[in-house]
């Protein structure tokens, strides 16, 4: 599995359509994705984290490389973005979502020790 963080500042006023663009091209019609959360910083309001989790380098790759992507996604978010951003892409060592995987946030049924 491969993650893949991008870190934005936004323009003012942008949340309501960099929402709308997420929304629009989501897990379900990307092949290979197969999870995304789209973050605000608490602290920052303007900053955005985009956290995407790919099944395999390959599908994170073509996504990269497709018209989809660069004509339609990307292009329909750049008046939204500020100068500043950052990519990082990493192999997931240890994968532990339960909590997040129960729904909602709650949390996940309790886990044995390890012995």
């Amino acid at each position: 599995m491969i993650v893949r963080i991008v870190w934005g500042r936004l323009k003012p006023n942008a949340w309501p359509s960099v929402e709308q663009i997420f929304r629009r091209y989501d897990a379900a019609s990307t092949p290979g994705l197969s999870a995304r959360i789209v973050t605000q910083d608490v602290n920052d309001p303007e900053s955005m984290y985009s956290i995407a989790f790919w099944s395999d380098r390959p599908s994170l790759e073509r996504w990269l490389a497709s018209d989809v992507y660069r004509l339609g996604f990307s292009e329909a978010l750049r008046p939204f973005l500020a100068s500043s951003q950052s990519v990082s892409m990493a192999d997931v060592r240890v994968e532990d979502l339960a909590g997040l995987m129960t729904g909602q946030g709650l949390p996940a049924p309790a886990v044995q020790p390890l012995e």
